[in-house]
């Protein structure tokens, strides 16, 4: 399984969303990752409704008070904790969860991540 840095654990902040690009040309961020007082969850930065990326602004995928991961195209709104879809066109859906360790300070994605077009 490929492991792929994505930052220091200093550098994500209790409350804060931040997207990270895998591969070296990518237009949008290829996870999301959000860090609450419960723990770090990550993504991939794609919409179940139609595959686009979800980021209105780099590194803002959450919705105005913070307490949901929100689609920038639609308004789906998604719980942080395991990114289950309660609001939107695409209700009752899930974004795909990205496996992430804490090694060292870093936060390491695990997961083998494809880049798609």
């Amino acid at each position: 399984m490929s492991e792929h840095p994505l930052c220091r654990l200093d550098d994500l902040a209790e409350g804060q969303s931040k997207g990270f690009a895998i591969g070296h040309d990518a237009r949008y961020a290829d996870i999301v990752v959000v860090r609450t007082r419960t723990g770090i969850y990550a993504y991939r930065n794609r919409c179940p409704h139609t595959g686009a990326s979800m980021e209105w602004e780099p590194d803002q995928f959450l919705d105005y008070s913070g307490t949901a991961i929100q689609c920038g195209i639609h308004g789906a709104l998604f719980r942080i904790e395991d990114g289950y879809c309660v609001s939107g066109p695409c209700t009752r859906k899930s974004l795909q969860r990205v496996a992430v360790i804490e090694r060292d300070g870093w936060l390491i994605a695990l997961e083998p991540l494809e880049q798609k077009a």
